[in-house]
This record gives structure tokens, C-alpha cells and sequence, in this order.
């Protein structure tokens, strides 16, 4: 049996990989997405930036420099995806898991 919900979100652990002097360190947050209907996801096909704030609708595990958490907010989420390297891997994540979930994994 298949249920449509409504208004379908998801959660999924995404991993960053952060420039270091040197290389890369991976760090992780929890993403909390909704599902964007895809025509209105590739409207924005030259604005990667767009598509991820349309997809990312909450986070737990990020802090700043503190380690005091980030609580999400719009502001903080355009903050956090202005960085490439944090938009690529929210948006890699997001269409894993709806590639995933198409193939019945």
C-alpha cells in the first residue's frame, strides 16, 4: 500500500565535507526536508541556491564556534547555504533520498 501524505517531509543526516588547510573535514547535521513538487524544484534549475532553500525547512546539530546550537531560521538557513560546499551537500542529500525512495530503496 502506498500513502500520499500531503505535504511530505523527511529527515536525513547530511554529510559535509568542510575545507581545511590541507584537505577536508567531514562534519554531520540532521536536515529536515519537505518534498518540492518538481516542476517548481527546476524552475530553479540555475539556482541551486533557490532550490536548496525551497528543500530545507529545519536542521538539529548545528553550532557556531561556541558550540552553542544555531537554531534554524530563515536568516540562518540562507547563512548556512551561501556557503557552496554546505548547499552541495544539502541538495546531494535531498535528491539521494528522493532518487532512493523512486527506486523503492
Amino acid at each position: 500500500m502506498l500513502k500520499l501524505a500531503r505535504n511530505p517531509e523527511f529527515t536525513h543526516n547530511v554529510t559535509v565535507r568542510v575545507p581545511v588547510d590541507g584537505g577536508h573535514s567531514e562534519q554531520t547535521f540532521k536536515a529536515r526536508y519537505r518534498v518540492v513538487p518538481w516542476k517548481e524544484l527546476t524552475a530553479h534549475e540555475n539556482d541551486p541556491e533557490e532550490q536548496a532553500r525551497l528543500v530545507l525547512i529545519g536542521w538539529e546539530g548545528i553550532v557556531d564556534d561556541d558550540e552553542n546550537p544555531i537554531p534554524y531560521s530563515d536568516a540562518a538557513r540562507d547563512e548556512l547555504l551561501s556557503m557552496m560546499f554546505v548547499r552541495l551537500a544539502v541538495l546531494r542529500t535531498y535528491v539521494e533520498a528522493i532518487a532512493s525512495a523512486k527506486r523503492g530503496n
